[in-house]
């Protein structure tokens, strides 16, 4: 009776202890495939599929006038799964030539033990279709966007260029990065437990990606290609190393064209050096030389220290001034202010700096924008270098009066000689105009800035003769336009050497700034050369590249000759040339000439430099060389 009641008792404490466990068991499977089936199914998911995310269709740089200057098409990139490649040999020689690339790099592929790995990306469609043909195992295709350049080197260091995951790394495509980029796309690859590939496709999988806003610049195309045209020839002809020109409206301070050369492709940008992708107008920081006595005269004539006619003993061209002697490339005695400018004195220039004081032309050279950063829209710029005041001696002040010790950028002397031509308003130049969404909304929208009154309009009118002036008479011939009124002036400077802290002596960066038409000025340049070797004098290297540009650009803008300008003409000398030289001169200006004597001309009447209209009498006199 007792065993019977301990058996029962053994019994009942087995069923409950085995009810119980089934009671467990039957909870906790109900916990996993219920309760918690989405962190395990998640957890799966994660394990059998590998998560890339795509870059997005990037928005469009375009022109003033909608003309695509980077965009984005679809291109065809190929993958591989290593784990599903039978045969790596027969892969590597199967598809190394067409795509360009090495055995041995794709063997190497083959090895890796990731389930995903990039072959080649942006690839061209048809070689991809050729490839996809093949029916090679482990080799998967995905559409993705590539950028592109349709206008290959035109303003290539403006626009930059992008990496092959469509990021932004240099020029605009760097600078405006957040708004051009998109939102990406989220995609998954799928494999099984031991990581190999189940589906040879990219699915998407959380969303798709957004394209990247539009963005329109102020540059004109067709006004890029004319400058950077012109800027290759000068430079070419001149055998120098490399320049820059910078064209900008001086009324609303928009960059019309931005160039830099030796050009650069961004469609190719691996196959160029840091240095040939640098912005010149914006990066680069140069001496100005002469062209600085804009702003000396400009500062001098607005403090009233001096007008136009104030008179400069320029000590027939050679001064000394403690260890160090200044001289001019011609010797002058007396020189007006407005004269000093036309024949660019040294010397009477930096009387001029001397009669302002060092505090006030620093602090004009200051207010004009020099030494700081004009705050274009690029990367990259350039504050250029002025010394603080406490560091100007005698010799600082002497030598940044005529343009040395002191250096710029193209965008600050554009942006400073617009303020001549527009009447006296620093302008905020930009290159930004409007940012577009893909949706049409305009999310950002810019307009003319001025930034300050830095002149008044009586001075930047009187300066304004002045360096129509120097483009008439002066150094500047080379600049002048026939029915146009240019302002214009020269620099020629010596370049310094970083190595020894001096000058090199046969180095020079020559330029040439100006704006035109003088009396409504449309379009303000700056024409920059480093090392010129068949001449050094901004008047010879770089004018003729700004007549060049300025020319087509009036043209190609619409503005017509002045009338008046187009009838009178400035008399040359004929001195020391033929009879025929003469008369084919007078033949093609529309002038009548009666010749006194045989030979060549030994005098001349109107004199050279006399204005003269179409029709005018003109007698030479001519005698036998011996």
């Amino acid at each position: 009776m007792r065993d019977s009641e301990k058996q029962k008792r053994k019994f009942y404490i087995a069923s409950v202890f085995i009810t119980g466990l089934f009671v467990l068991l039957g909870y906790r499977s109900f916990e996993l495939q219920v309760l918690q089936s989405e962190k395990f199914s998640a957890g799966a998911k994660k394990q059998h599929s590998r998560v890339y995310r795509m870059p997005p269709v990037r928005g469009t740089l375009f022109d003033r006038n909608k003309k695509p200057l980077a965009t984005s098409v679809w291109a065809t990139s190929i993958y591989l799964n290593p784990k599903e490649v039978k045969n790596p040999d027969k892969l590597a020689r199967t598809i190394s030539k067409p795509l360009g690339l090495s055995r041995n790099k794709l063997i190497s592929l083959t090895r890796s033990d990731k389930p995903f790995v990039w072959i080649k990306r942006g690839e061209d469609p048809g070689t991809a279709k050729k490839i996809e043909a093949m029916g090679l195992s482990g080799v998967g295709f995905a559409e993705e966007p590539k950028r592109i350049y349709p206008n290959g080197s035109l303003l290539g260091q403006t626009i930059g260029f992008t990496n092959i995951d469509l990021k932004g790394v240099e020029g605009l495509e760097y600078g405006f990065e957040k708004m051009l980029a998109g939102k990406p796309a989220t995609v998954r690859i799928r494999t099984d437990g031991r990581g190999n590939s189940i589906s040879d496709v990219l699915l998407n999988a959380k969303e798709q990606s957004t394209k990247g806003s539009d963005v329109l610049l102020t540059v004109d195309s067709n006004i890029q290609h004319m400058t950077e045209t012109a800027l290759e020839k000068g430079i070419k002809e001149m055998k120098a190393d490399r320049g820059a020109a910078l064209l900008m409206n001086p009324q609303t301070g928009e960059i019309l064209s931005m160039a830099s050369y030796p050009f650069f492709n961004p469609n190719r940008f691996g196959e160029f050096s840091q240095k040939t992708r640098k912005n010149l107008p914006v990066w680069m920081s140069f001496e100005p030389g002469s062209t600085l006595k804009v702003f000396l005269a400009a500062t001098l004539l607005e403090e009233k220290m001096g007008d136009e006619n104030t008179e400069y003993d320029c000590e027939n061209g050679k001064k000394r001034i403690g260890p160090k002697v200044i001289k001019d490339v011609h010797g002058h005695g007396i020189l007006t202010v407005s004269e000093t400018i036309t024949y660019s004195s040294n010397i009477c220039a930096w009387k001029m700096g001397e009669t302002l004081g060092k505090k006030k032309l620093h602090d004009s050279l200051r207010n004009f924008g020099f030494g700081e950063t004009v705050g274009v829209d690029l990367p990259g710029e350039a504050t250029g270098r002025m010394q603080s005041l406490r560091d100007w001696g005698d010799i600082e002040l002497a030598t940044i009066s005529f343009g040395q010790g002191i250096s710029v950028t193209a965008i600050q002397l554009a942006t400073a000689l617009s303020s001549i031509g527009n009447g006296g308003y620093l302008m905020k130049p930009y290159i930004v105009k409007k940012i577009v969404s893909p949706e049409g909304k305009v999310l950002m929208e810019r307009s003319p800035e001025s930034v300050k009154r830095v002149i008044s309009y009586d001075t930047a009118s009187k300066v304004t003769r002045i360096l129509e002036q120097v483009v008439e008479n002066g150094t500047g011939k080379n600049a002048s336009i026939p029915g146009y009124r240019v302002a214009g002036k020269t620099g020629t400077a010596q370049m310094p050497n970083p190595q020894t802290g001096t000058y090199y002596e046969n180095r020079y960066l020559s330029s040439f700034i100006g704006f035109a038409p003088a009396d409504d000025p449309r379009l303000a340049l700056v024409v920059i050369v480093e090392n010129p070797r068949e001449h050094n004098y901004g008047g010879v290297v770089a004018a003729p590249i700004f007549k060049s540009i300025t020319e087509k650009v009036l043209f190609y803008m619409q503005i017509p000759p002045d009338k008046e300008k187009l009838e009178k003409m400035v008399m040359p000398d004929m001195v020391n040339k033929s009879a025929r030289a003469v008369m084919k001169w007078a033949e093609k200006e529309e002038v009548s000439v009666r010749f006194i004597g045989n030979g060549y001309v030994v005098s001349q009447h109107p004199p050279s430099g006399k204005k003269i209209r179409r029709g005018t009498d003109c007698t030479f006199i001519l005698k036998q060389n011996i």
